[in-house]
C-alpha cells in the first residue's frame, strides 16, 4: 500500500508542480542558445501557475462540486443496515497506541447521530500499513459499543481500499440476506463509494457527512478567494485523488472477498 500511495501522490499536487519545478531549474543549466533551455522559464511560470491555482479556495470548491455531480442516483428500496466506512487513525510512533482519526470519528458519530437505531450496523476497515496493530472497523467497533452503546453486528476487518470495502462489506451483507444499506462516509468520499457498492450488488442510500457548503470557512469571499492556504491545497488534494480514484475503479474489476 505504501508504492500505491507514494505513486498516487505523482498525479497530485503538490508534487506534480513542484516536480515541474525541478525540471525548469535543470533546463535553465543548457546551453541559453539550446531550444530546451528556453523552456525553462515558460515551464517554470505554468508550474507556480498551477500551484497557486491549486491552493486557492475559488479552485478547490470548484472541484468539490465536480465531485458532487458524479453522485449515482439512489433507489428507493427500505435499507436493511448501516455500513460505516472507515477514515483512517492516528498511531503514535513511541508507544505504538491507535486511535481513530478525526475522519473516522465524524463517521461514526454521524451514523451514531443520523441513522435509525432500529438497523444493524457494518463497520469496514482494516490495517492499511504493515505497522498498524488494531483494524479500523475494531477501533470504529470499539467506540460505538463503549461510548454509545450500540451494538455492531458485522466487523469487516480485512479491506484496505474503498473498493476492497465493498467487496468484503457485501459478501459478509449477502451471507445475512442484506441487499440495501446506508452508507455512512464523507461526501467528498461518497460518489466513488456509492459507485462501488452498487459495483458490489447492494442498493445504497447515501448518508454523506457534511457537504459542498462547508468547502469554503466563513468570511472567505472576494479576494480572499483567489489567495493560496494550507486548507485549500489539502481540499483540492484530497477531491484530486477522488476523481483520479474513481476513473480508476471505472476501468478495473472489483476484487475478490480479501482473507487477512
Amino acid at each position: 500500500m505504501e508504492l500505491h500511495t507514494a505513486l498516487s501522490s505523482l498525479l497530485m499536487p503538490p508534487f506534480a508542480p513542484l516536480v515541474g519545478l525541478v525540471v525548469a531549474l535543470l533546463l535553465y543549466f543548457f546551453p541559453a542558445s539550446s531550444p530546451v533551455a528556453k523552456l525553462s522559464l515558460p515551464l517554470a511560470m505554468l508550474c507556480v501557475l498551477a500551484l497557486w491555482v491549486c491552493a486557492t479556495p475559488a479552485f478547490s470548491g470548484w472541484l468539490g462540486q465536480q465531485l458532487v455531480s458524479r453522485s449515482p442516483v439512489e433507489p428507493t428500496v427500505k435499507p436493511s443496515a448501516v455500513v460505516i466506512l472507515g477514515g483512517g487513525r492516528y498511531r503514535d510512533a513511541l508507544t505504538g497506541g491507535e486511535r481513530l482519526s478525526v475522519t473516522s470519528m465524524e463517521r461514526v458519530v454521524w451514523a451514531v447521530t443520523n441513522a435509525p437505531r432500529d438497523l444493524p450496523l457494518l463497520v469496514s476497515g482494516g490495517r492499511v500499513y504493515r505497522d498498524e496493530k488494531t483494524s479500523e472497523a475494531g477501533l470504529m467497533a470499539e467506540v460505538l459499543e463503549k461510548l454509545f452503546s450500540r451494538p455492531v453486528t458485522w466487523r469487516d476487518n480485512c479491506s484496505r481500499t474503498t473498493a476492497e470495502n465493498a467487496a468484503d462489506s457485501a459478501a459478509l451483507l449477502h451471507d445475512s440476506g442484506v441487499e440495501s444499506v446506508i452508507l455512512v462516509t464523507h461526501w467528498w468520499h461518497m460518489p466513488r463509494a456509492a459507485e462501488v457498492f452498487a459495483r458490489a450488488g447492494l442498493q445504497v442510500q447515501q448518508m454523506p457527512v457534511g457537504s459542498p457548503g462547508e468547502l469554503l470557512p466563513r468570511g472567505q469571499s472576494g479576494i480572499l478567494l483567489w489567495l493560496p492556504s494550507a486548507g485549500a491545497l489539502l481540499r483540492t488534494q484530497i477531491y484530486w485523488r477522488e476523481i483520479l480514484a474513481d476513473f480508476w475503479y471505472r476501468w478495473r474489476p472489483l476484487p475478490e472477498k480479501r482473507i487477512c
